[in-house]
């Protein structure tokens, strides 16, 4: 296929072989080694620079000398040069306010996406008691020491008593009965009841422990539901019995001591 000519490329191509021709000769045709008559090179870097543009004698005399052709087509390659890098310039910090932009927002969004809450899949709340102001408060024992040292073992259905006073027990709060066993009592596990007559109204057992040279059983009890009044407290183990009288009273009394 044969190319058709464009008129537009081959006119350019025309005026730039006119340049090219024109160029060549003002730069040998005029020669002035003296530069008499010359503009000063800051009027040939102004006119390279587009700032004297309108000053004819300067541009008369480029016709008329080569020496200050060529220092102006000098001038005009370094000014086309400069304008290249101020260009080069503009659009490299251009460009790099861009990236700065992007990578900010990049930043922002990574920060924000790393900071935001994790949500939990739902679940419903653990279903919790309210608290009441007024809670059951933990019970308070009251020590009481039942002295059994002095009393004597008996076999079968054999009973003695300690003494004829009745060691006094309170009945209106919960008790820490410590009972402590004649000398010699071994350490082993003991039932301990409360009997009025022969019937038994409480009982419990106990493993008897030595504390600073005697026996002594340790049980938590609770009379408030017992009524008043006389009982025998009986501890045995294999076979082998103690019972002591004890008052069960709703208070204990301030003139008397509990021995």
């Amino acid at each position: 296929m044969l190319r058709r000519n464009n008129p537009k490329r081959e006119t350019l191509q025309k005026e730039e072989e006119l340049l090219a021709s024109a160029r060549s000769y003002l730069a040998d045709a005029f020669p002035n080694p003296e530069r008499t008559g010359c503009p000063p090179d800051d009027a040939l870097k102004a006119m390279a620079l587009g700032r004297s543009a309108g000053d004819e004698s300067v541009s008369d005399h480029l016709t008329c000398c080569s020496p200050c052709f060529n220092a102006y087509v000098g001038y005009l390659s370094q000014t086309r040069v400069r304008v290249r890098r101020m260009t080069w310039v503009k659009r490299s910090a251009v460009a790099f306010g861009i990236a700065a932009i992007l990578v900010s927002v990049a930043y922002f969004l990574v920060i924000k996406r790393r900071s935001a809450p994790i949500v939990a899949p739902g679940h419903p709340a653990p279903i919790t008691e309210p608290k009441t102001p007024n809670q059951a408060q933990p019970a308070v024992y009251a020590p009481v020491l039942v002295d059994l040292s002095g009393a004597s073992p008996t076999r079968g259905s054999k009973q003695r008593a300690s003494g004829p006073v009745p060691q006094i027990i309170p009945s209106g709060s919960p008790v820490a009965l410590t009972l402590c066993l004649p000398l010699g009592s071994e350490e082993r596990s003991y039932l301990i009841t409360l009997t009025s007559g022969r019937q038994v109204v409480w009982s419990a057992s106990a493993q008897a422990r030595r504390e600073n040279g005697d026996t002594l059983l340790h049980v938590n009890a609770d009379f408030k539901d017992i009524s008043p009044g006389g009982y025998r407290l009986r501890i045995s183990s294999d076979g082998r019995r103690l019972s002591t009288p004890v008052l069960i009273k709703t208070s204990l009394p301030t003139t008397e001591q509990q021995h």
